[in-house]
């Protein structure tokens, strides 16, 4: 007896996909009985020549600019920072003494002007500064104030933590800075400048 293949004829999905295929077959036929003949297409020559000449002139501009950033590349390479020698040492330490002046000199400028708060910011970065001065901390612009306390484990550097712990509460926390805080912070740097 041989199987019943009526399902497969008579099924649902077979005659919407049967519809589908007729409705697609009706619709070429009426398009390929219309006759619509295209605009007619002026022939430019001088279009493939521009196209070309644009093409390479593009890629003229790529290369020209790969050889800048390689140029650069190697320049930067050559002119990188040797290993400090004892006067490099010295200067980075000078530097690092003018900076922490800098900061207290803007501190007290911001604290005049009312701005405790970032008073209290110029002043936790000139004890980074004295840090890195005193070579107790070498300053890197990514590491957290976590990793700054980490360092300072000593009971000496108790000034340092609360600068560091005051500029946290203020630049994370919800903690207001006022002229109290500013001033704590300000004691706290001149025993640092004074040790």
């Amino acid at each position: 007896m041989p199987p019943d293949f009526s399902h497969r004829t008579n099924s649902l999905s077979w005659q919407i996909r049967q519809t589908v295929q007729r409705t697609g077959e009706w619709f070429d036929y009426q398009f390929s009985r219309i006759n619509i003949d295209g605009p007619e297409i002026q022939s430019w020559a001088w279009l493939e020549p521009l196209a070309r000449g644009l093409f390479w002139l593009m890629v003229a501009g790529l290369a020209l600019w790969l050889a800048w950033l390689l140029y650069q590349g190697v320049m930067a390479y050559l002119n990188r920072p040797k290993a400090p020698g004892i006067r490099q040492s010295q200067a980075i330490r000078e530097e690092a003494l003018r900076q922490a002046a800098y900061w207290w000199k803007e501190a007290q400028r911001l604290a005049q002007q009312g701005d405790y708060a970032a008073a209290c910011k110029a002043l936790y970065m000139a004890g980074l500064a004295r840090l890195n001065d005193t070579e107790t901390v070498i300053y890197r612009p990514s590491r957290t104030d976590g990793e700054y306390l980490a360092q300072l484990v000593d009971a000496s550097n108790r000034p340092y933590e609360l600068l560091i712990r005051t500029h946290e509460r203020l630049t994370f926390g919800d903690g207001q800075a006022t002229e109290e805080t500013y001033q704590r912070c300000r004691r706290a740097y001149q025993e640092i400048a004074q040790s």
